[in-house]
């Protein structure tokens, strides 16, 4: 964990004070090492003096030796095994130590690259996408270390491990010359906690326009951060969404307002984070003309939650929910109805449409898949029986690439801008 006031801790104590007694250690011992070997190798060796004496013993500590005889004075026994031991201890610590600062020291001093701040879902996704538009990316996560090593080198990320709440830890991340910082841990508190604080931390320092970009996955949190948080001058804090940015572009590219002509009915199974965002998208997006009627699906009961965003959105006569599991549904007569599949099962997600699809009772199925390509049976079943898979992922991609400030420096126009 990381402590803000004193840097990074590791069992309640500061590493730095525990770093602090092992050199102190190691110099005692090898104080002591250099003592015996001046007093005891010319007691047990007559003609060694002082100077033979020094040379002796520091050769002790990479195992040389070639003294007449092996020593008999438990002393200099004992400094023979332990030199050695103690310059073993010294050189795998600093190795260890140059692994452990090495991230510190590629990333210090980087510039134009971009912080992600949460390496979590969300942010791998982030993080993978910018590395193959080339653009250079540093880590900072919580944590443990081990859980990144695969990850990290199949990326080639350097991390930076501790609490991003730390304006240390973004000092050493290089955020003050980073092109973009993005908080995209699964905390939204964190995330909003961490972007005002490095705003307050490097807007007084900024000279040319940056963008904090931070991820907010609730809805009411987005857009009351939105107007409270007031940022000016060249950097500002802007809020984003993968699950709202995946339901736009859903809706953007597959059911616009041409190719929902003549729906008259919409299915959504599954009202989870997604689900809710899909439908809030699809209402905004209606026509005057447009008079849809929708009904949410669920096995679990969200009708509070169903009733909420339907009043909010001013359409409670036209929302209703049923709690109910997808074989259970009389799907007979719906030719102008469209269903989406948004769930966060992608094997239920696949087995519901197979079933539209072979009930033969809708021209319209959305399958939201969130993990595997399944090319070969997406185009199999999309050109014969009308679904469409939908890789949500693919989707998230796609609008994290087109977050202004990312890949160039945002404009001024792209500064006064709200959140996406």
């Amino acid at each position: 964990m990381t402590n803000d006031l004193h840097g990074p801790t590791k069992n309640g104590a500061p590493v730095g004070r525990r770093g602090a007694v092992r050199t102190a250690i190691w110099l005692g011992s090898i104080a002591a090492v250099l003592w015996v070997g001046l007093w005891a190798f010319p007691r047990e060796y007559p003609r060694v003096g002082f100077p033979e004496s020094l040379y002796y013993t520091i050769r002790l500590f990479v195992l040389e030796y070639d003294l007449p005889w092996f020593p008999r004075s438990w002393p200099l026994v004992a400094i023979v095994f332990a030199a050695p031991l103690i310059a073993v201890s010294a050189v795998w610590t600093a190795v260890n130590r140059l692994f452990n600062l090495s991230p510190a020291l590629l990333t210090r001093w980087r510039s134009n690259h971009v912080v992600v701040c949460g390496v979590g879902r969300a942010g791998k996704i982030i993080v993978a996408t910018l590395k193959k538009k080339g653009v250079e990316v540093v880590g900072v996560d919580l944590g443990p270390p081990e859980l990144f090593e695969d990850w990290k080198a199949e990326h080639g990320v350097p991390m930076v491990y501790g609490s991003f709440f730390s304006r240390e830890l973004l000092r050493r991340a290089g955020a003050a010359r980073a092109r973009s910082i993005l908080f995209t841990s699964g905390d939204d508190l964190a995330n909003l906690e961490g972007a005002v604080g490095a705003y307050d931390w490097l807007n007084p320092r900024s000279t040319r326009p940056r963008l904090i970009w931070t991820h907010v996955a609730n809805e009411k949190l987005r857009h009351t951060a939105s107007g409270a948080v007031r940022s000016t001058g060249p950097l500002r804090v802007r809020f984003f969404d993968t699950y709202w940015i995946a339901a736009t572009r859903m809706v953007e590219r597959h059911f616009n307002r041409e190719a929902r002509h003549g729906v008259t009915h919409v299915t959504l199974l599954g009202f989870g984070k997604f689900g809710h965002d899909l439908l809030e998208v699809l209402v905004r997006d209606l026509g005057p003309a447009e008079r849809i009627v929708f009904r949410v699906i669920d096995c679990l009961d969200r009708s509070e939650a169903v009733a909420a965003l339907a009043a909010e959105l001013d359409v409670s006569d036209r929302v209703e929910f049923n709690q109910a599991n997808i074989n259970d549904l009389d799907l007979v007569d719906e030719r102008d109805s469209a269903f989406f599949l948004c769930t966060d099962d992608d094997l239920g997600n696949l087995a519901a449409a197979l079933m539209l699809a072979g009930a033969g009772s809708t021209s319209f199925i959305y399958v939201r898949m969130g993990k595997w390509p399944i090319s070969a049976l997406a185009d199999h079943v999309g050109k014969n029986q009308g679904v469409t898979f939908v890789n949500i992922r693919d989707l998230v991609i796609e609008g994290v690439c087109e977050l202004p400030g990312i890949f160039e420096p945002p404009t001024e126009a792209q500064l006064e801008q709200g959140h996406d």
